[in-house]
């Protein structure tokens, strides 16, 4: 059997006796993240790490600064991560929250899930929606994944925001 295992080309393996050709329905050429922005017609920026972050305005109006980076994990799995900043929170997380973000992930999220991305200068945890893709997604997955990205950053966002108003008016 004859296979070819640079991801650039489609795998081929003829079989003997009797020999059938197969070829691998999972073969995508991966295209650069540039691209792809510009395909879907988004406006983008490089940041000093060399990610991309991309201007992401979902139909209802809303936006969101979505951040692109590839990532290599050994040299079978390559995939593109995309993130989001849902919020940045000041000292302690509060009581419950990464409790109803496990839940969240496990219950509602088919894609991607939460994660705190560090520390800001000033102390606060930086909360993000990640998704990882691979990077041999057709342009239609990177744009619905990217949305759902942006989505999910925004809902979290704004529920955060409504619950520190509220919390501040219940003082």
């Amino acid at each position: 059997m004859v296979t070819s295992r640079d991801h650039r080309y489609c795998s081929i393996a003829l079989l003997p006796l009797p020999i059938l050709l197969l070829v691998s329905l999972s073969c995508s050429r991966e295209m650069p993240v540039e691209r792809i922005l510009r395909r879907i017609n988004l406006e983008y920026s490089l940041d000093e790490e060399g990610d991309f972050r991309a201007n992401v305005k979902l139909d209802d109006g809303r936006e969101a600064i979505v951040g692109i980076s590839s990532v290599v994990v050994g040299e079978e799995i390559r995939v593109r991560s995309m993130w989001s900043v849902a919020g940045r929170i000041p000292g302690k997380l509060p009581d419950g929250l990464a409790e109803n973000l496990l839940a969240d992930v496990w219950k509602s999220r088919s894609l991607g899930g939460w994660a705190l991305a560090g520390l800001t200068s000033d102390g606060k945890h930086v909360l993000v929606y990640i998704t990882r893709i691979p990077m041999s997604s057709s342009v239609r997955v990177f744009k619905r994944a990217l949305m759902y990205t942006a989505e999910s950053a925004i809902n979290l966002r704004e529920a955060l925001s409504y619950l520190e108003e509220n919390t501040d008016t219940l003082r």
